[in-house]
Parts: C-alpha cells; sequence; structure tokens
C-alpha cells in the first residue's frame, strides 16, 4: 500500500516556529505603538486636544498592581521642574488609560526602557515613571523607513522591467568571437531594458600588461555583476512585496486570477511575490500525458492570449 500523500516535519515546524514570531513581533510593535499613545493621550489631556498647545508633563506613574499584570495608572504626572500633577480622573477614562491598560508584564521588555523605577508601592506593587518624551518618539517599521521609501522611488523611477544582460566577446581587430576564443582579449557586458534602452554596461580586458591577468575569473565576477544588476529590478520588487507581507500591510502571497491556459484550459494565477503563471496547486505545468512509446509528455502552461 501506498501513502495517499506526505507531509515535509521539518518545514511544518519551521512555518509554525516563523508564524508565532511573526506574532510576538506584531505583540511587540502593539506595546510600542501604546507606549506613544499613552504620551499623545497625556498631551491631549493636559491640552484640551489641541496637539499645537504648550503643556508641561515630562512623565507619567504607571503602577503594577500585584495579582494582575496588567499596568494602570491615577493620572500623577511630572513636570520638567519635578513638580507633581495630577490628570483629573475624567480624562484618565478618554483613551489614556485604556492605551495604559495595553501595557503588561508580557511585554515589560518594551515598555520597560522607557521608564524609570520611582517607588515600591507597598503592598500594591510597583510604581513606575515612564518618560514620555521617549515614549512619543515612535521608531519607523523597516518596511516604512526612510530608506525603503527611497528605495521605492528609484524603483518607481527606474526604465521599463524586465531587463535583460547580452555578453560580447572581442579579439585584438575589433571582431566579435565565441567567449571561449584563444584570441579572446575583452569581453562586455550589456545591460538592457525591456525597451532596448543601455542600462548599464560592465566589461573586462585581458590583454595587455595593465590588464588583469586572471581572465576567467574575472570574466565570471564580472558576468555575475551584470546578473546582479539586470535582475536588482525583479529582486527588489519581490523583497519589498514579501516586507509588506511580514509587515502585515499587504498579503503578497495572495492569488490573482491571470487568465487561463492556452493549452489545457486550467486557471493561472499571479501574486505579488511571483508572477509566474501557476495553477492554484502551484504547478506550473498542464497534465502529463502518456505517448504510445510510454514516454511522459509534460507541457508548460501557457497565458491565452
Amino acid at each position: 500500500m501506498t501513502t495517499s500523500y506526505t507531509v515535509n516535519d521539518a518545514k511544518l515546524n519551521d512555518a509554525l516556529d516563523d508564524a508565532h514570531e511573526r506574532i510576538q513581533r506584531a505583540e511587540d510593535r502593539l506595546a510600542r505603538v501604546a507606549c506613544a499613545h499613552v504620551a499623545a493621550a497625556v498631551r491631549d489631556a493636559l491640552t484640551d486636544h489641541e496637539p499645537a498647545a504648550p503643556f508641561d508633563a515630562t512623565h507619567l506613574r504607571l503602577t503594577g498592581r500585584l495579582g494582575t499584570d496588567v499596568l494602570s495608572t491615577d493620572g500623577t504626572y511630572w513636570t520638567a521642574t519635578g513638580e507633581e500633577r495630577r490628570i483629573p480622573v475624567g480624562e484618565l477614562f478618554d483613551g489614556l488609560l485604556g492605551w495604559v491598560n495595553q501595557l503588561n508584564y508580557g511585554n515589560r521588555h518594551i515598555w520597560r526602557p522607557l521608564c524609570e523605577t520611582q517607588a515600591v508601592a507597598g503592598d500594591n506593587g510597583v510604581d513606575y515613571r515612564l518618560d514620555l518624551a521617549q515614549a512619543a518618539q515612535l521608531p519607523d517599521e523597516v518596511h516604512t523607513s526612510a530608506r525603503v521609501r527611497e528605495i521605492r522611488d528609484r524603483l518607481a523611477a527606474a526604465t521599463y522591467r524586465p531587463w535583460s544582460v547580452e555578453e560580447f566577446t572581442w579579439n585584438r581587430n575589433g571582431a566579435t568571437v565565441d567567449k571561449d576564443d584563444p584570441d579572446a582579449v575583452h569581453t562586455d557586458f550589456v545591460v538592457s531594458d525591456s525597451s532596448g534602452a543601455k542600462v548599464a554596461e560592465v566589461s573586462v580586458s585581458y590583454d595587455g600588461p595593465e590588464d588583469t591577468d586572471t581572465p576567467a575569473e574575472d570574466v565570471a565576477e564580472t558576468r555575475a555583476n551584470a546578473e546582479l544588476i539586470t535582475r536588482a529590478p525583479e529582486d527588489l520588487l519581490y523583497l519589498l512585496a514579501y516586507l509588506d507581507h511580514l509587515a502585515g500591510a499587504a498579503d503578497a502571497e495572495e492569488l490573482h486570477l491571470r487568465g487561463y491556459c492556452g493549452h489545457c484550459g486550467t486557471a493561472l494565477y499571479t501574486s505579488t511575490a511571483s508572477e509566474t503563471p501557476t495553477a492554484l496547486d502551484g504547478s506550473n505545468q498542464c497534465k502529463s500525458g502518456r505517448l504510445p512509446t510510454g514516454r511522459t509528455l509534460s507541457i508548460p502552461h501557457v497565458l491565452r492570449t
């Protein structure tokens, strides 16, 4: 008896670990966002929701109560001169307390570095002083950082994709020869966009005394550089799509109907992460047919035009 299917247990375990890590990163980010919202809520309470109005709070009391993991606050805050004041109780329920309650001992590693320990609050637990200026400075996530925005802008401004590379080998007379020809003295790699416009050119000379004395190695390295340039736009698109996917901004793996196979009529799908049309099961070939000779024929899916 044969098995109905196989399971890649190692891949399954890795996928579970990866999913749990994503959840943990999301929870950590939520805690850090909550800290910034606490700072914003203190400002709003002291300025009557006028963000541009002046206010003088620098620290807020957070209290960890015994018997509960969730932090709380009584609204006590301190000014830059060290004066202790209190936000009216009614203002606490206008968002501030709710954000403080997002903080707990499970995400302590996020909010604790933003605090000073004020004092042990008797039998009630421990009081902390949250540095509001630090809390308000919410770090950018990678996918929304200035560097990634610049990458997106450069990619959008680049010429037509996909790019391709051609290799030309020359002899001393300026004639093209095969790349393995013993008379070859120079190799060019020309990268072009889909319209035929030249994007980049890299080359290696190996004839004169000032040229490389390891031509095979240098040509191989330069060829790899040309391939890197050629693939850069598609690779960046793929990585940016997955960056958004991991950050929860967009599902890079979501399938979109692209069309139907011209051979077998199977519906073909693509995603942001992969522009290769495949069937729902991920296959890229029509169902195999057996020839009279017994040989199996596999035909790749082709989008119907």
